[in-house]
């Protein structure tokens, strides 16, 4: 069985002369399609196909017409797409294995299409405040809080790979909170230190979120965790704490408002700790949506020095798509 090691050298020196002619490149194309069909998670698949022909209402219709084998000509009818077009999208959804392609013009629904059908709660909040929306369907906010755990729990690299925590308790002081994560949603970053580290003491670790969120967590919770409520606008009431953690948090919001959470942090950090803000380069599509802002370094760097602290390093990992920044107060 060939490495993984190997099968990257041999990648890495595919270039311009690897083919004498259009009908060798395009068979390679192709088949680096199929191959990154078998390499890829469920979550990519069906994360590049996020919006292929969800605004003509295809998958919803189609899922209503029974979701078996149709046409283009059937399909078109239930659509709000020209059938000379439709034929040409579904080609290409179908060259990238969302549809099966059953005869000529004719296509079979993947699982991963079915699920494209399945109306989601984002229509619902367009044009309103995400939080406050939460704060009053429960049960989209039950979904929302679940899906956070999910996506830190099954997609991304956890933050202890990335970030030496061991330097954190190697300098734990008693009775001093190792890590509070502000915004932490149902508390799965948390999970991860603890964890890693099972001897640390009780109440080493605190989560924070608004009362809503962390009402359900109480009894779920190990006792190492505690779970007071804080609303990240307004003053932080732990100080001195070893480690203030975000994720998922800052890129929320405008710099306007990130500078006023920075600096609520700033004013609990014990001069000398070194504080960790760890912000993560989610899906840019989603942010779209919800009118949040991807940052780069330099603008990572203008919000962090803007709320008083100074970025001691940098934490990547090739194996991440997400970067850990370390501060401190100057």
């Amino acid at each position: 069985m060939t490495s993984a090691s190997q099968l990257l050298a041999f990648l890495e020196g595919i270039d311009e002369g690897s083919f004498t002619n259009e009908e060798e490149r395009v068979r390679v194309r192709d088949a680096l399609f199929e191959t990154l069909r078998k390499v890829q998670s469920p979550w990519y698949i069906v994360w590049d196909h996020n919006w292929t022909l969800i605004k003509a209402g295809l998958f919803n219709k189609w899922a209503e017409c029974g979701g078996e084998s149709k046409t283009c000509t059937e399909l078109a009818e239930h659509t709000y797409c020209f059938l000379g077009i439709l034929e040409r999208l579904m080609r290409q959804i179908s060259g990238q294995h969302l549809v099966i392609e059953t005869a000529a013009d004719t296509f079979s629904p993947t699982p991963w299409a079915t699920a494209l059908a399945t109306d989601t709660s984002l229509r619902n909040v367009y044009g309103e405040l995400l939080p406050r929306h939460l704060a009053v369907s429960p049960e989209i906010a039950a979904d929302f809080h679940c899906a956070m755990e999910g996506h830190s729990t099954y997609n991304l690299t956890s933050w202890t790979e990335v970030y030496p925590t061991n330097t954190i308790v190697e300098a734990a002081k008693p009775g001093i909170p190792l890590v509070v994560d502000i915004g932490g949603s149902k508390g799965h970053d948390l999970e991860k230190p603890r964890l890693c580290h099972p001897a640390i003491p009780d109440g080493s670790l605190i989560l924070q979120d608004l009362p809503d969120v962390l009402q359900d967590l109480k009894a779920n919770k190990a006792i190492t965790i505690t779970i007071p409520p804080h609303d990240f606008f307004t003053p932080q009431p732990v100080l001195g704490a070893r480690v203030y953690f975000m994720h998922n948090v800052l890129h929320d919001w405008m710099d306007e408002l990130v500078g006023k959470i920075l600096g609520n942090v700033a004013c609990a950090i014990e001069k000398g700790v070194k504080p960790l803000a760890r912000v993560t380069v989610s899906d840019i599509t989603m942010m779209a949506c919800l009118s949040g802002k991807e940052r780069t370094e330099g603008e990572w760097r203008d919000l962090v020095e803007g709320a008083g602290l100074r970025v001691v390093s940098i934490w990547r990992s090739v194996t991440a798509v997400q970067s850990v920044i370390e501060a401190e107060l100057v």
